[in-house]
C-alpha cells in the first residue's frame, strides 16, 4: 500500500486517551525542537462535517507573547488518502478500508496533526518518523501555523460543488481542498471566522503567507496555489510528495488499490491526463518555493517526484532537493533539514 507513509514525547505533556480532553484546551507546544516556552496549541471546531458526522478541527500554533503581526503558515499534513473498499451493511464507512484503520473521521485527523506536531503517543504512520521539526522550526522562528486535519483521505483535492469526488462510490462528499481553503478564509475574511465561532487569537501579518505540505499534502498546496481566491503567497515548500499521478495509473497491475482511490478522489473521467495535475503544469509559484524529496523514498515511485523536481530545478526563486535517503516527509524528522527550510523560505 504505496500511500501508508517515532515519537518524541516531552515528559511535561503528553496526548491524552481521549481527545474530547483537549477540545477547549491551550497547552504548551512542548516538543524537545522548541526553543521558545511561550508557544501554545490551541484547537478549533469548525462546521464542516468528516463522512462520520464529527466536526472538522485544525489546530493553531502561536506565540502568546506576540507584540506585532507575525508571518502565518498554513501546514497540510501527510497522510491522507483512503476509501471504503466495500461498504457493509452499517452504512458507507462500514466494511474494510484501504487502510487498517479508517482515516475518514475525525479522531483520525486530530491525531495525524498532533503526530505532525510529534506529540502523539502512538505512530499513526509508522512509516514516517514525525518528530514535528518543522512545526518546531517555525515555531522557533516566530511564525503562527494553521494545521487543519483531513478526515476525507483525498489527498486535499476536493470540494463538494466545485470538485467533487464519485460520491456514488463513496456514498458522502470528501472536503479535503474546501478544508485547506477554509484556513485562507479564516484568515482573510473576518465574518467568515465569526460564521464559524473562531477568533484568531494571534496577530498575523497577511502579507507574509505561506504554504506548507507534507506527503500528500503537498497536493494541497498545489491546489491552493491554483485558486484563483488566494492571496499572494511569499513562499511553498513540499515534502515527498505524490505530485505525477499517471506514476500510479500508468501501471495498473502494480497500483490497482491506489488506482481505484485515485479514480473516487479525482473522478474516472479525469485519470487519462491525471499527470498533467502536477506541478510540472502551468503553476503560478510564489517568490519562494522549496521543493524537498528523495529519490530513494521507500514510500513512493520515483517516478511520482522526479519530473517536478526536472522541471523546477534551475528556475528563479526555486530550490530543488534531493536528499537521497532512506525517507518519507523529510522535513519533519531533520531539525536541520527543517531549520535550512524555514531559513531559505522566510530570509529578509
Amino acid at each position: 500500500m504505496i500511500f501508508i507513509v517515532a515519537s518524541l514525547l516531552s515528559g511535561c505533556f503528553k496526548l491524552p486517551a481521549d481527545m474530547a480532553e483537549l477540545d477547549d484546551s491551550i497547552v504548551p507546544f512542548d516538543n524537545p525542537f522548541v526553543l521558545r516556552d511561550d508557544v501554545v496549541i490551541e484547537g478549533f471546531n469548525t462546521e464542516l462535517q468528516c463522512p462520520d458526522g464529527s466536526l472538522a478541527r485544525f489546530h493553531m500554533v502561536y506565540p502568546e507573547d506576540m507584540t506585532e503581526p507575525a508571518p502565518v503558515a498554513i501546514v497540510l499534513h501527510s497522510g491522507s488518502f483512503d476509501y471504503v473498499l466495500k461498504p457493509g451493511e452499517d452504512g458507507p464507512l462500514s466494511g474494510p478500508h484501504y487502510h487498517a484503520s479508517s482515516r475518514l473521521n475525525g479522531e483520525f485527523a486530530v491525531r495525524k496533526v498532533w503526530e505532525t506536531l510529534g506529540l502523539q503517543i502512538d505512530d499513526v504512520d509508522p512509516a514516517e518518523d514525525n518528530q514535528g521539526t518543522l512545526p518546531a522550526a517555525l515555531a522557533n522562528a516566530g511564525v503562527v501555523q494553521l494545521i487543519p486535519g483531513n478526515c476525507w483521505g483525498d489527498m486535499w483535492h476536493n470540494e463538494e460543488g466545485l470538485q467533487g469526488n464519485e460520491v456514488e462510490y463513496d456514498g458522502f462528499p470528501r472536503n479535503g481542498r474546501a478544508f485547506a481553503s477554509w484556513m485562507v478564509r479564516l484568515l482573510v475574511d473576518d465574518d467568515f471566522a465569526v460564521s464559524q465561532g473562531v477568533d484568531i487569537p494571534a496577530m498575523i501579518d497577511l502579507d507574509s503567507l505561506y504554504l506548507f505540505g507534507l506527503g500528500n499534502g503537498g497536493r494541497g498546496v498545489l491546489e491552493l496555489l491554483q485558486d484563483p481566491n488566494l492571496p499572494a503567497v511569499a513562499g511553498a515548500m513540499v515534502d515527498s510528495t505524490p505530485d505525477n499521478l499517471a506514476a500510479f495509473t500508468e501501471h495498473p497491475i502494480d497500483f490497482g488499490d491506489e488506482i481505484e482511490g485515485i479514480k473516487r478522489i479525482f473522478g474516472e473521467e479525469n485519470l487519462a491526463d491525471i499527470g498533467t495535475q502536477s506541478f510540472t503544469g502551468d503553476v503560478e509559484l510564489p517568490g519562494r518555493f522549496y521543493y524537498l524529496w528523495s529519490s530513494s523514498d521507500p514510500q513512493l515511485p520515483r517516478a511520482s517526484m522526479e519530473p517536478a523536481a526536472a522541471a523546477l530545478d534551475g528556475r528563479l526563486g526555486v530550490v530543488v532537493h534531493d536528499t537521497g535517503t532512506q525517507g518519507h516527509v523529510l522535513s519533519n524528522s531533520d531539525i536541520d533539514l527543517a531549520r535550512e527550510i524555514v531559513n531559505v523560505l522566510f530570509a529578509e
